[in-house]
């Protein structure tokens, strides 16, 4: 209302261009026109009588709007916080992921050295005993190609003193003989 007062000469100088173009005919009042004009007599009442609840409103909606904002804001520096604490932890994490990554290569090269080694050992030892145990078969086949050649060649002088034992005799008797003059 008080709005209506303050513009008076807006509404009279309003209001008499409205009369006047309707007594010319200018304006003709169809359903169209009539609809439009209870509108805005609606509107312009509604908003001088209801001014001061439409603008609390808007001033609750506004504050309401404010709030959820300043709510928004803060919750969204504690999850920047909170991820910037998740990421330097992170980090910490895989800092820590490469000590132990460059721990467990060093663990698994000097296990490797040392099964290495282990192997080395393991091999000579078993090399010896193979060598030994070879050398040992040598010994023992020279021994018996030894013994055998042995019994053969005695068999063989055996065999050919019989065949030829005529004929030897005198002769093995003669040598001994020279033999014991020595």
């Amino acid at each position: 209302m008080f709005m209506i007062f303050q513009n008076k000469t807006l509404i009279l100088a309003s209001t008499l261009v409205f009369l006047v173009l309707s007594s010319k005919n200018i304006i003709i009042y169809n359903e169209e026109i009539l609809v439009a004009l209870s509108f805005l007599c609606f509107v312009l009442f509604s908003f001088s009588a209801f001014q001061e609840s439409v603008t609390q409103t808007f001033a609750d909606r506004r504050n309401l709007i404010h709030q959820e904002l300043e709510q928004m804001l803060v919750l969204k520096a504690q999850t920047i916080q909170q991820l910037h604490q998740e990421y330097n932890h992170s980090l910490h994490l895989v800092t820590s992921l490469e000590g132990l990554k460059t721990g467990a290569i060093q663990e698994l090269e000097s296990s490797q050295d040392q099964r290495i080694q282990a192997f080395k050992v393991g091999m000579q030892k078993k090399c010896v005993q193979k060598v030994l145990h070879l050398l040992n078969l040598e010994k023992q086949f020279q021994h018996e190609v030894h013994n055998k050649i042995q019994r053969s060649f005695q068999q063989s002088v055996l065999d050919y003193f019989q065949k030829h034992q005529s004929s030897l005799t005198p002769q093995l008797i003669d040598q001994a003989c020279a033999q014991l003059k020595k």
